[in-house]
């Protein structure tokens, strides 16, 4: 086999994604009208979390198993349901990274070299 062939077969070409806009605003729309219920629940279980915090530094050795144990069953259901939280977080700011590199390369073909410079400028798009 030549080298070339092993070089191919170790290192195949990556397809490039088609993007999908339109697809993108919409779960991005979708994400955010959920983004209130999931808020409300979680600044819920916080302020429990805060005020067994609070009565966990006034508490009494014996009183303080009651308080901690209370505390690893909320976070319990916290941990989870926040983790899932901060991925559709970055899901969505992933898809709008995305959708502003698209911007920018519509822009390129049409031949906007000013706005390009500028979004570019402007656009980190590195978070």
């Amino acid at each position: 086999m030549s080298l070339y062939k092993y070089w191919k077969k170790l290192f195949p070409q990556q397809r490039r994604v088609k993007r999908n806009s339109l697809k993108d605003i919409k779960a991005i729309q979708d994400y955010l009208q959920d983004l209130h219920e999931e808020e409300k629940y979680l600044k819920k279980e916080l302020g429990k979390l805060l005020e067994l915090e609070k009565e966990a530094h006034v508490a009494k050795s014996g009183i303080l198993h009651v308080n901690l144990e209370t505390q690893g069953q909320i976070l319990d259901k916290l941990l989870p349901r926040y983790e899932f939280f901060q991925n559709d977080v970055d899901i969505s700011g992933l898809r709008l990274q995305s959708i502003a590199v698209d911007v920018i390369e519509r822009a390129n073909k049409l031949d906007m070299k000013d706005f390009v410079k500028l979004r570019k400028k402007n656009w980190k798009l590195q978070w």
